[in-house]
């Protein structure tokens, strides 16, 4: 029988492939979201719009669907398409983590935040510090809500928040996308209600 703590371990190490697409036009956007997923044997990950006017896609599988997927998008899209890229090997925590599969564990040591305005790099950000410690994700949004930034949120011992702190920090300085990374020690248990409602929230875009 496997343990909690090693199920956890076997989750760090499976892999995953992503292609990120970004539209300028929220029809368009949905309507080649649909080619993608009928011509490739890909997962949708997410698919959401986004402030103001675009639309995003992720959507995941083999590395050969992702970019048969990719290519769809390009060409069905057209002009409309903002950027598009595909991330190769990305931890299942991260991926799981876009999907809205979550933990809020409110007697965690310590939780780290970190803004970007590059998604595609601030996914990588995450799966850097996914695969270096033992950390879980509490919330993860790519451009939702007011602006353009993204960010995500994870938990952990406070040893392993202020590492992936760290990591997370040096390789978005490394592409010039760090925005801000900022570490919690002890978080208040009142922040989850602030996590989970008004601070990630953007009445005016909803």
């Amino acid at each position: 029988m496997v343990s909690e703590k090693n199920q956890k371990e076997n989750n760090q190490n499976v892999k995953g492939n992503l292609a990120v697409v970004e539209f300028k036009s929220i029809a368009r956007g949905l309507f080649t979201t649909d080619s993608m997923l009928k011509a490739a044997n890909v997962n949708l990950v997410l698919a959401t719009s986004l402030c103001p006017g675009k639309y995003l896609t992720i959507v995941e599988g083999e590395t050969s669907a992702v970019e048969n997927s990719l290519r769809i998008a390009e060409e069905v899209g057209g002009i409309h398409v903002y950027s598009s890229q595909v991330i190769n090997s990305i931890n299942q925590k991260v991926i799981d983590a876009i999907y809205g599969k979550l933990q809020n564990n409110i007697d965690c040591g310590a939780l780290a935040i970190v803004e970007s305005m590059q998604m595609a790099s601030l996914i990588s950000s995450a799966d850097a510090v996914a695969d270096s410690v033992q950390i879980d994700f509490s919330d993860f949004r790519l451009a939702r809500g007011c602006g353009v930034n993204s960010f995500y949120v994870f938990m952990g011992e406070l040893s392993a928040v202020k590492e992936g702190a760290d990591i997370a920090i040096q390789y978005l300085q490394q592409r010039g996308a760090l925005l801000a990374c900022k570490v919690i020690t002890g978080p208040d248990k009142q922040i989850w209600k602030s996590i989970k409602s008004s601070f990630f929230t953007c009445a005016e875009c909803y």
